[in-house]
């Protein structure tokens, strides 16, 4: 198992347009909120994002303190700063707020995110830090077309001390 470098940064207020979504696993779960996220942008007619990140996922639950149909956790699309928020439902466009982060970076396939998350989570806690909202996954560089060894996700907790 790889040891992933972990570091502080500050990342900036991002609009977003976000879908909640709850169950596992979330290599089922994921995706499908993706697509009903995607249908109401197309339907609301907001462009998707031209760069990075393609999207986000923010993790509300513990999988391992919670019962699976449970977790809940929210997908999200970078937007242009001028999308207006809106709120309808389970979906919204919203404006992800500056944090300070704990961050370290997955390259490639979904293999192994319990030992990332673990070792993040852990560094966090030894160096006096408390996470203050949901972990977010950034997918720096994703795509379907792109073999799995290509990807780049960056595992973010929001910390304060």
């Amino acid at each position: 198992m790889p040891t992933y470098d972990i570091e502080i940064k500050k990342v900036p207020a991002m609009r977003v347009a976000s879908l909640w979504a709850k169950g596992l696993p979330f290599n089922v779960t994921v995706p499908k909120a993706y697509e009903e996220l995607a249908a109401w942008m197309a339907e609301k007619m907001i462009p998707p994002p031209s760069g990075s990140p393609m999207g986000l996922a923010l993790y509300y639950d513990d999988p391992g303190a919670v019962k699976p149909e449970e977790v809940r956790f929210k997908v999200a699309i970078p937007v242009s700063p001028e999308t207006p928020e809106v709120a309808e439902g389970r979906a919204a466009v919203e404006l992800l707020p500056e944090a300070e982060v704990a961050y370290l970076t997955v390259r490639g396939p979904y293999t192994n995110l319990e030992d990332a998350y673990s070792q993040l989570f852990g560094w966090v806690f030894e160096k006096g830090y408390r996470p203050v909202d949901a972990a977010r996954e950034v997918y720096v560089k994703w795509g379907e077309e792109m073999p799995p060894e290509e990807w780049v996700t960056e595992i973010q907790v929001p910390v304060g001390r």
